[in-house]
């Protein structure tokens, strides 16, 4: 991760290379990526043909968004800070540095404090009562809370907050720490067919699915689709993928959400409406 925040890193995959090769530039210019591009074509000799995957430090503006989509149409595209609103860079830039910050002090397998996706329907619902919590989609989709971290075997535990524990806390505000840890350790994997986009949402760790419920989820994707409603499946509490309802993508994610292999636990896999209203039940899996 680049510790200067005005400056942005783009990386490219690149065909015939076995590492990936990396520039800059201000991470401010709408054409950050097209400079740093041209940096990599003068530095290699290479053609667009040749790029697999882009990763922007920061969200591509609309303007390098069109030119990737010109020039690398197949490419997965990555990044990690969203782009802010015109005046907001410099509130941008503060949350990207502490961001950084907590990355170098942090250990790289601590506790954390999450997001949990319950579904009414879920044969564990009856649990929820015993949990803290607040509903996303009412009657049908809540948000509750895990501490989630390594166990001794390896492998990723999560640990649900009960309403006993949270007490005993003095009945903390989870949502703001639980949605900030969340949050932080999010990226958006952009890929384009023709004129359709896909945005899937990813962590290292569990839980990406739980983004949903992040207050502002639809302003940071609403960069990338431009105004109206967003079709978004949860095949799984670890995957989310993003559409524009009205895409030729759309029912292919809806297929891969209702035919999910993925056993029920919290949540059922799912297909919801995103909008500058709110979130919305489409369907569930049978």
């Amino acid at each position: 991760m680049n510790d200067d925040v005005s400056q942005n890193l783009v990386v490219f995959r690149l065909a015939g290379f076995d590492e990936p090769v990396l520039a800059s530039a201000p991470t401010q210019a709408e054409d950050a990526v097209e400079q740093a591009w041209a940096q990599v074509r003068r530095q290699h000799e290479v053609s667009a043909s040749a790029v697999s995957a882009v990763y922007s430090e920061w969200q591509p503006s609309a303007a390098d968004q069109e030119f990737m989509a010109r020039q690398f149409p197949e490419a997965e595209c990555t990044y990690s800070f969203a782009r802010p609103a015109p005046g907001e860079w410099e509130r941008a830039f503060a949350e990207a540095r502490a961001v950084m910050a907590e990355a170098h002090e942090s250990p790289q397998a601590a506790e954390e404090l999450l997001p949990v996706l319950w579904s009414t329907s879920s044969p564990r619902a009856g649990l929820l009562e015993t949990l803290p919590h607040h509903p996303l989609v009412p009657g049908h989709l809540s948000v509750a809370f895990a501490v989630v971290g390594p166990t001794p075997r390896g492998t990723i535990g999560m640990h649900h907050i009960t309403r006993h524990q949270h007490e005993e806390m003095g009945a903390p505000d989870l949502t703001g720490v639980a949605y900030q840890s969340l949050a932080r350790s999010l990226k958006f994997e952009v890929r384009q067919a023709g004129a359709d986009v896909l945005v899937s949402v990813v962590r290292e760790n569990l839980l990406a699915a739980s983004a949903i419920a992040l207050p502002d989820l639809y302003e940071q994707l609403s960069q990338q689709f431009g105004p109206g409603d967003l079709l978004v499946g949860l095949p799984c509490p670890d995957e989310m993928y993003v559409v524009r309802e009205d895409s030729g993508l759309a029912e292919t994610v809806r297929e891969q959400v209702l035919e999910s292999p993925y056993e029920t636990t919290e949540l059922v896999p799912s297909v919801l409406r995103l909008g500058p209203d709110g979130v919305e039940l489409l369907a569930e899996r049978g």
